[in-house]
């Protein structure tokens, strides 16, 4: 059974340890716990915990402002992936944003992040432009991809187009 939580300052502590495992082993660049604290109590935020069987299996965090989602992350545990938990929460994400009249979802990814490419892709988002050394760790380039809600789309269930 999938619950999604939605995470707060007052919550975050019964979550904080599982998230920051999937962090480390999802990133070569991991957050730190005061990234997700900063997120847990940041007005434009919004952090969710997706259960699977009452344990931590993924988690988003997003900001949606004005007209758009900036999609800062979004991580499954090595032991959940391929089940469709990242697709759940695209999913959840997006319906929140046409919900909300958003217009726009636009995110920063690795060009080496080719699972997440291929995740975005399948949901219409198309290449807007590239930050020239955008990660610390390594000076790769980050990706920024954009999906227009105004557009019809078609979402990734699994289905090939």
């Amino acid at each position: 059974m999938i619950s999604l939580i939605h995470i707060t300052p007052r919550n975050l502590g019964l979550y904080q340890d599982d998230i920051l495992a999937i962090e480390r082993a999802s990133f070569p660049s991991p957050w730190g716990p005061s990234a997700f604290q900063g997120e847990a109590g940041n007005d434009v935020s919004n952090f969710w915990v997706l259960l699977l069987d009452g344990e931590t299996a993924a988690y988003v965090c997003f900001w949606m402002f004005l007209d758009e989602i900036h999609l800062l992350s979004l991580a499954v545990h090595p032991g959940r992936r391929r089940m469709g938990l990242g697709r759940h929460l695209m999913d959840r994400m997006i319906a929140l944003g046409l919900a909300s009249g958003v217009e726009k979802v636009w995110l920063e990814v690795r060009p080496s992040n080719t699972p997440a490419r291929e995740l975005y892709h399948k949901y219409g988002f198309r290449g807007g432009g590239r930050r020239q050394g955008y990660y610390d760790d390594t000076r790769e380039d980050a990706l920024i991809m954009t999906l227009s809600l105004e557009a019809p789309m078609q979402m990734a269930r699994g289905t090939s187009s």
